[in-house]
């Protein structure tokens, strides 16, 4: 029906907003595909039928069966603003605020959900015209197999003829340097030893090389040099860890399931899936084997069925989706299609694929062989699945709703890969079917998207940059005969991960040195020509690990259940084994970019951000490596400064330092000891009680609240503590102690001298008791404010209070004659003039408010944490 209060809407406005969103629209791969999967389904199976161009009158003049159509809106003007959801009439409708929509019954939540997540993001919607026809018809393109690159099987190429001779290590250069030359480029100088090392070390196993082994490495001068260092770190069991997190991306690892109502949030035994990824990796499992494990672990033969079905995590592991089986099967099928082939089949859920020769029937072919699976009952810790004793004879779901079924389709692979005469799955669900079709030699895309995610890890960037879709919107490889000659190679080394990777770092071109060259740089900016290295930042795992490694603390220990790496006392196991929460991802891995666990990851992104160096200055984490990396006895016992700083290099940064380096820390360390013995000024804030003199109205004593719970601080972990009885101080408020020689106290010291002015609100909630005192009171005798308060609230407001640097300005909060109902809320804002020289001027006692201070950190630890925030550390090269 329509509105009963249509808004006139300008046209010009209409234009002007149009265009900003014109403009606005490279939407990234991911934000497309989260309109794929989340908005446009419920588009087509709650909305077209009202709001779209099948009805020659739309309802309340709305369409939203395109893009321009939707920032349209209809008689009531726009139904969303970009970016801002709460502003928009759609989410109102659909909160069923103002208008109900749809109509026949809200959403659920999660799905009203993900359209505030959507215009948050900007509202990213590819449906650049409106179809004129929505009756089952693909509303994009079709491509035919024979048509695109990536359905081809690939072609062992000729090696192709290069005028330097002398450079390449490898067939593998002399494909690189084909397409160098005709450029006119030449390949950039080796890196040095202690730079290819490090390397090295990075990409093969996560950690930093010792001094040691750098020495080594540089003293042997032997041809065979750089290969017994390949052989040495593939062979360590930390390389499984270093290759497992990757695969761990791919498979969209958590320790939990996200939001599951009231059960029970935890995957017990997910820690089983992660140690059977790394162990597979180290044991250099072949993928074909490792593919089929994750698929089909209970029914590939494997002699230890128990290891078997917690290769099965890869399948199982997901998000819970509320437990709605629809949604966890169309994770399945997405983790598995994108991550094991670089294809985007759930697209294909609602409607035939837009771009790529998918039809909604193959997608439902799949669907059919996860709903004939269940996951064991009878072990609630089991990973795997189990065939259903009867398969599932799947339909079509009519624009993806389950209550609309459509044409029955056989249980088989894609088309677009097992051809037109493909025979139907004939055992049980199809699983293990499926996954040899998958793992087969004669799928055009599967050790093609392997081999490019593992050379993307190696060089900082695929072949092809979309890893996890090799379909017809993906650009074509930057060098493609030499992925086809990397793939074929792969299997006929038994798609062995470990002779895959030993085979590109002995290559030339992975070992050129990564300086820029200007002449080039402006040319080819991206590097896609591969004529020097990437330079690359440690991720979040590595930069961790590398904290712990140099300060002798890490943990070598393989597998196990997982820990909080966030709280005190630090754990110092590899990162690999820090619980990873999906619905409350710590900040701290947010901020390193670290995987998102709620769905597969094609890559991660990288931001440089100041959160980043501000963890490294402030985390309680690092300060508390930086003390132990002093202490190591081969630190701590060297007496000379300079002596010291050396080995301080040759610890952190596997090198000597240069004189200017050297002398630059010997002058910091002797200013900063200076500088250390002066007397620490107090704190801004400070929490505590005391005694409140009520005949000389001055506070005669102040005296630090001795515990902190995290939110409050207060006498001791009771309440009230056996000695204070009730005074306590929050963020927001608190409650005096049981008589005036414990009345609570909020104290702030003045950074400089000037004029303060507060602002203020005190309140008492009850009517019961006789409520509380409150008084300002300025170096411990000034009475400047002075209110009480009973069931009621009151501002507390000074003005032009006179203080000189040090000077204390104390908030203080006593229980009158009856201690009871005492709790109180009591907000200060502080502002001096003039500014202070350095620092704030403006201070709130709510957003201020905090536990205790860390210790502070000694000369020698700051400049060792100093060292530990170089870029030199956090990069690899």
């Amino acid at each position: 029906m329509r509105s009963r209060f249509a808004l006139p809407l300008a046209t010009t406005c209409l234009c002007i907003a149009l265009a900003d969103w014109v403009h606005a629209t490279d939407w990234s791969r991911e934000q497309v595909e989260f309109f794929e999967a989340k908005i446009r389904p419920v588009l087509v199976g709650r909305c077209y039928e009202c709001h779209s161009a099948k009805k020659a009158d739309p309802d309340a003049g709305l369409r939203l069966d395109s893009a321009p159509a939707v920032l349209r809106g209809g008689d009531s003007g726009p139904v969303l603003v970009p970016g801002k959801p709460e502003e928009s009439l759609l989410v109102e409708a659909l909160r069923y605020e103002s208008y109900e929509m749809p109509p026949d019954g809200k959403l659920d939540e999660a799905t009203v959900a993900d359209f505030v997540r959507w215009i948050e993001m900007g509202a990213p919607d590819p449906r650049n015209a409106a179809p004129e026809d929505m009756q089952g018809k693909p509303d994009g393109v079709s491509v035919s197999a024979q048509d695109h690159w990536a359905f081809k099987p690939p072609v062992r190429p000729e090696l192709p003829e290069v005028k330097d001779a002398s450079w390449p290590k490898s067939e593998i250069d002399r494909f690189i340097l084909a397409r160098l030359e005709p450029e006119g480029f030449a390949p950039s100088p080796p890196a040095n030893r202690r730079t290819l090392l490090r390397r090295l070390s990075y990409d093969l196993i996560g950690l930093p090389p010792t001094m040691a082994e750098v020495e080594e490495y540089e003293s042997d001068q032997s041809a065979q040099a750089t290969e017994r260092q390949v052989d040495r770190l593939l062979a360590s069991p930390h390389f499984g860890e270093r290759w497992g997190r990757h695969w761990l991306d791919v498979a969209r690892y958590s320790d939990t399931k996200g939001y599951v109502f009231q059960e029970s949030r935890e995957y017990e035994k997910a820690y089983t899936y992660r140690d059977w990824v790394v162990q597979a990796f180290n044991n250099d499992m072949s993928y074909r084997q490792f593919v089929l494990c994750q698929i089909a672990g209970d029914q590939v033969g494997n002699s230890d069925a128990k290891k078997s079905l917690e290769a099965m995590g890869f399948l199982t592991l997901g998000r819970r989706f509320l437990n709605r089986q629809h949604d966890i099967i169309d994770d399945r099928i997405d983790v598995m299609t994108r991550g094991m082939m670089g294809l985007t089949v759930a697209c294909a859920r609602c409607h035939d694929h837009k771009y790529d020769p998918i039809p909604t029937a193959d997608y439902y072919s799949l669907y059919g062989v996860f709903a004939s699976c269940d996951e064991p009952r009878d072990d609630a810790n089991s990973l795997g699945l189990v065939d259903k004793p009867t398969p599932v004879e799947p339909h079509i779901f009519l624009r993806g709703n389950p209550a609309s079924r459509g044409d029955r389709v056989p249980r088989q692979f894609l088309e677009v890969l097992g051809g037109k005469d493909r025979r139907p799955f004939e055992n049980g669900s199809g699983r293990l079917e499926l996954a040899e079709a998958i793992a087969n030699e004669a799928n055009p895309l599967t050790a093609r998207v392997w081999v490019n995610r593992v050379w993307g890890h190696l060089f900082g960037q695929g072949l092809v940059d979309t890893p996890s879709d090799f379909g017809v919107r993906s650009d074509p490889p930057s060098h493609p005969e030499l992925l086809d000659w990397l793939a074929l190679q792969f299997i006929e080394d038994g798609w062995s991960t470990k002779s895959l990777i030993r085979r590109i770092v002995l290559s030339s071109v992975y070992q050129q040195a990564s300086d820029d060259r200007s002449e080039w740089l402006d040319v080819d900016p991206e590097n896609r020509l591969l004529w020097k290295a990437n330079r690359r930042r440690l991720d979040f795992e590595s930069l961790r690990d590398s904290v712990l490694a140099v300060a002798g603390r890490l943990d070598k220990t393989i597998g196990g259940p997982p820990v909080q790496l966030g709280q005190s006392p630090f754990p110092a196991r590899r990162t690999l084994y820090g619980k990873v929460e999906r619905q409350n991802l710590p900040g701290m891995f947010r901020t390193f970019d670290f995987a998102n666990p709620d769905a597969h990851v094609p890559k991660r992104y990288e931001t440089v951000v100041p959160q980043q160096a501000l963890f490294m200055m402030n985390s309680p984490f690092v300060m508390e490596q930086a003390e132990y990396l002093i202490a190591l006895p081969a630190v701590a016992g060297q007496g000379e400064t300079a002596e010291r700083i050396r080995t301080l290099y040759r610890v952190v940064l596997a090198r000597e330092p240069d004189e200017g380096e050297l002398a630059v820390g010997v002058r910091y360390l002797a200013d900063a000891s200076k500088m250390a013995d002066e007397p620490a000024s107090d704190p801004i804030w400070q929490y505590g009680y005391g005694r409140l003199d009520e005949a000389e109205r001055r506070l005669a004593s102040f005296t630090s609240l001795p515990h902190f719970t995290g939110t409050s601080w207060q006498g001791g972990p009771e309440t009230p503590d056996p000695k204070l009885g009730w005074v306590i101080l929050s963020a927001e408020g608190g409650h005096p102690g049981n008589d005036h020689d414990h009345a609570a106290v909020r104290r702030w010291s003045a950074p400089s001298s000037g004029i303060v002015t507060v602002r203020g609100n005190l309140q008492h909630d009850t009517d019961q008791g006789d409520g509380v005192r409150a008084l300002v009171i300025v170096g411990g005798s000034q009475v400047e404010g002075d209110w009480t308060v009973h069931n009621q609230k009151v501002a507390t407001n000074v003005e032009r209070l006179s203080v000189e640097l040090g000077d204390t300005i104390d908030f203080v909060i006593d229980c009158r004659t009856n201690p009871g109902w005492d709790g109180f809320k009591w907000s200060v804002a502080l502002e001096l003039d003039p500014k202070p020289e350095s620092g704030s001027a403006r201070w709130d006692s709510k957003t201020d408010f905090r536990g205790p201070l860390p210790k502070p950190l000694d000369v020698w630890s700051r400049y060792t944490q100093a060292l530990l925030m170089t870029n030199e550390f956090a990069y690899i090269d």
